[in-house]
C-alpha cells in the first residue's frame, strides 16, 4: 500500500513510501522550485509513519543530482530515519550513485558520517 507516491519530473525525484514492509525510495534529480512544498510532504509522511508500531524500513536513494536546498531537506529526512532507529525500527539505507559520480558518492559518505548509527550502504551502479 503506497502511503505517498510522487512521480518524477525534470526537476524532482520520484518518491514512494509504501508498506508494510516499509520502503522509502527517492530516485532522479532534485532541484524543485519550492523545496519546502515538495519535501514537506515526504517529511510529513515520515512523521505519520513514526506514530505507528515499529516495522523494518528499507530506504533506497538513487539521486543523480541534488541542489543545496534539497540537501537540507534530505538531512531532515535522515533525522526522521534516525528517529525511527531510535524508536526500535530496523532501518537500512542504500545510497546508490553512478560509478563515475564522485560528488554523489561523497555526499552519501557525508550522510553516513553524520548518522553513524544508521545501517547505510553506499553502492556504485
Amino acid at each position: 500500500m503506497a502511503v505517498l507516491k510522487i512521480d518524477a519530473t525534470d526537476r524532482t525525484p520520484s518518491v514512494e513510501l509504501s508498506g508494510p514492509p516499509w520502503r522509502l525510495s527517492l530516485t532522479g534529480e532534485s532541484y524543485p522550485e519550492d523545496v519546502s512544498a515538495f519535501y514537506g510532504q515526504v517529511i510529513l509522511a515520515m512523521d505519520e509513519l513514526l506514530q505507528g508500531p515499529a516495522h523494518p524500513l528499507h530506504v533506497e536513494l538513487g539521486l543523480v543530482y541534488i541542489n543545496s536546498s534539497s540537501i537540507k531537506a534530505l538531512y531532515r529526512i535522515f533525522e526522521g530515519l534516525d528517529s525511527c532507529r531510535q524508536k526500535g525500527w530496523p532501518v537500512q539505507v542504500l545510497w546508490r550513485h553512478t560509478d563515475d559520480d564522485d560528488i554523489m558518492q561523497e555526499l552519501g559518505e557525508d550522510f553516513k558520517d553524520r548518522f553513524p548509527e544508521l545501517a547505510m550502504v553506499i553502492e556504485a551502479q
